[in-house]
Order: structure tokens, then C-alpha cells, then sequence
């Protein structure tokens, strides 16, 4: 996969996010479940979290260190941890947060090199993947999620 591939779905699953959100109330972004126990406000908390795994390493391996991400083996207990911290968050937090978190994601690989695209990586997850490989695997979460909010809006 092309960088440029990876960077165009990343930024096309964000616009899809925050258009499924558009005009919906603090009251619908933290009432309804719309995953299991998730909220919506939950679910952008959840996206965020995954993302800001990245900044450390992406960090050290824009300045041509090694790409050495903290491996999350229990997903189910690292995103309840995650959620807990962000619970008493407002909504406005939370969306300030995802798009703070985006923009250093993109900022740290706009440094990049062609090269360092397509390195092979242990990413957040355990996966060994290319950079441009993670970025389209955070994009596909992000739809994932994203197909949450649209089947609730649609209801």
C-alpha cells in the first residue's frame, strides 16, 4: 500500500466520522448505547486512544529512531481503562481531543520518508504491519465505528 493510499483513507474515514456526528446533541452523543455499553462519545474516546498509541513511537521514528510502539495485549481491558479515564469528560473534551490527536498523527507522518512508508512495524495492536499499513488499519476502525453511529442515526 502507498502512503498516499493510506493518508487518503485516513483522512476520508475522519470526514465520514464527523459527518455521521454532525448536529448531534451532547444529550445523543453520551445517552444512547450505540455499541455494546459504548456511547458515541465513547466511541470518539475509544478512536483517540488507539491514535495517541502512536505518537511516541511515530515520534522517535520521524527523527530516524526505531518504530517501538507499547504492545496493548488485552484489548477488552486496555479500552475499558480507557474509557473510564475519559468518562467524566465532557463532549466538547473528547471531540477536542480527537482532532488534537489527529493532527499530530498527521503531522509526525508528513515527516516520514517513502522509505520509513514501507518499513514493516509492530504496531499498538500486536500486528506487524507497514506505516502505511497501520494508517489504513486505523482508517477501517475508524469506518467500523463510524457504521455504528450512521445504524443508530438511522433508527
Amino acid at each position: 500500500m502507498k502512503s498516499e493510499d493510506a493518508l487518503k483513507r485516513f483522512s476520508s474515514s475522519r470526514q465520514a466520522l464527523f459527518e455521521a456526528i454532525a448536529g448531534l446533541s451532547d444529550a445523543e452523543l453520551t445517552g444512547p448505547k450505540v455499541e455494546g455499553v459504548w456511547t458515541i462519545k465513547d466511541l470518539l474516546g475509544h478512536i483517540s486512544a488507539w491514535e495517541q498509541k502512536l505518537l511516541v513511537p511515530l515520534a522517535s521514528f520521524a527523527i530516524g529512531g526505531t518504530f517501538k510502539a507499547e504492545v496493548v495485549y488485552n484489548h477488552d481491558a486496555w479500552n475499558l481503562n480507557q474509557s473510564t479515564r475519559r468518562s467524566s469528560w465532557t463532549c466538547a473534551e473528547i471531540i477536542k481531543e480527537i482532532e488534537t490527536t489527529r493532527q499530530e498523527v498527521l503531522d509526525l507522518l508528513n515527516k516520514l520518508s517513502a522509505n520509513q512508508w514501507g518499513q514493516s512495524i509492530l504496531t499498538p495492536w500486536g500486528e506487524e504491519n507497514t506505516i502505511a499499513e497501520m494508517i489504513s488499519g486505523l482508517a477501517w476502525h475508524e469506518e467500523e465505528h463510524t457504521k455504528s453511529i450512521l445504524k443508530y442515526r438511522s433508527q
